[in-house]
């Protein structure tokens, strides 16, 4: 596929760093992070790598308004509002379910940026494509030009933002002397990990002779179950690469996991215990529903291995916020204030 316009958005590269603190709290050796909470834009994230094609992309064909998909407490769909009304672009979320209250933060940040909210009276998080879909029918009608935006932004357009984050991460691994490496990322809509597969496949950057690097991929599933994903995710790989040669210097294999626990958005008083106790040994932002529950997989289910384990920080920090904003959240004392 034809590389999809660009709006630069993220202060890449985000860092690789070597965190053996983490490690030992993991229990495991050698451990790296991949700070894309530090994309630099908004509320940071992951996601503003997505969201620098789609809007690209939805520019490109002269779009006036961005109809997506997104829970109430989605930071994509807070990003992709602030970033449409920086480019004067109207956004609508259609997001599951009824008005929350208390309102999440993410919530609030993509209504101070401007977006108006649909909610499709379900809690079935699958009706917001169709009720998105059908709100996107309307507004051509009425003569506008939206641009559909599934859950995650997870389209073969979005994937072209991590398609060009494995060569980051590839130039990276080769500067610190790593040349085989197990990742392990949070997945939520496979939009991010199918443009990573799709850039440990083939070849975007024009690197071919680069060190080879052997990778072991795998993709915690934390909101459904991944043989939902599997093939979509593989689809869209293949498709966001079609036309490319393949990296003959990279040898990728990977896997989904099973990493609800739960379910989706919840966690008990262990998973809470398990996140804060990680904030309180390494300084990193976790939040429950994505990085949290990938963290604990890693933890808790991947085999023992010599081989250094990559972990890539996805973001998150509204959710943090919501979570020791809750009523109630413990809170060790800290004897030694006084």
């Amino acid at each position: 596929m034809i590389a999809p316009p660009r709006l630069p958005l993220a202060a890449l590269p985000t860092p690789l760093q070597h965190r053996p603190d983490l490690g030992a709290a993991l229990g495991r050796k050698a451990f790296w992070v991949k700070r894309d909470d530090l994309t630099g834009y908004s509320w940071g994230g992951n996601k503003v790598r997505t969201i620098e094609y789609l809007l690209g992309d939805a520019e490109a064909q002269a779009c006036d308004t961005v109809v997506l998909c997104g829970g109430p407490t989605s930071n994509f769909a807070a990003l992709m509002a602030a970033a449409c009304a920086a480019r004067g672009l109207a956004t609508i979320q259609v997001s599951y379910g009824t008005e929350p209250d208390p309102k999440p933060a993410a919530l609030a940040a993509g209504e101070a940026a401007g977006a108006a909210i649909r909610y499709t009276g379900s809690p079935d998080r699958a009706r917001m494509e169709d009720v998105a879909d059908a709100l996107a029918e309307t507004l051509r009608g009425q003569g506008r030009r939206p641009y559909p935006v599934p859950r995650g932004g997870a389209t073969v357009v979005g994937a072209f933002g991590y398609a060009h984050a494995a060569g980051e991460v590839r130039r990276q691994l080769r500067q610190v002397g790593v040349d085989a490496v197990t990742l392990v990322i949070p997945v939520g809509s496979g939009g991010s990990i199918a443009g990573l597969l799709a850039g440990f496949l083939f070849n975007f950057e024009g690197d071919e002779k680069e060190t080879p690097l052997d990778l072991e991929l795998i993709g915690v599933s934390v909101s459904r179950p991944p043989e939902e994903l599997r093939e979509g995710i593989d689809a869209k790989a293949r498709a966001c690469g079609a036309g490319r040669s393949r990296l003959a210097n990279v040898n990728c294999r990977w896997e989904l996991v099973d990493g609800r626990g739960a379910g989706f958005n919840h966690y008990d008083s262990d998973d809470a215990a398990f996140v804060d106790d990680i904030m309180r040994c390494s300084g990193l932002l976790i939040d429950t529903t994505y990085n949290g529950k990938a963290l604990r997989w890693l933890c808790d289910l991947l085999p023992e291995t010599n081989r250094p384990i990559l972990y890539w920080h996805t973001g998150g920090s509204l959710a943090v916020a919501d979570r020791l904003g809750t009523p109630g959240h413990p809170s060790p004392d800290h004897k030694e204030i006084k």
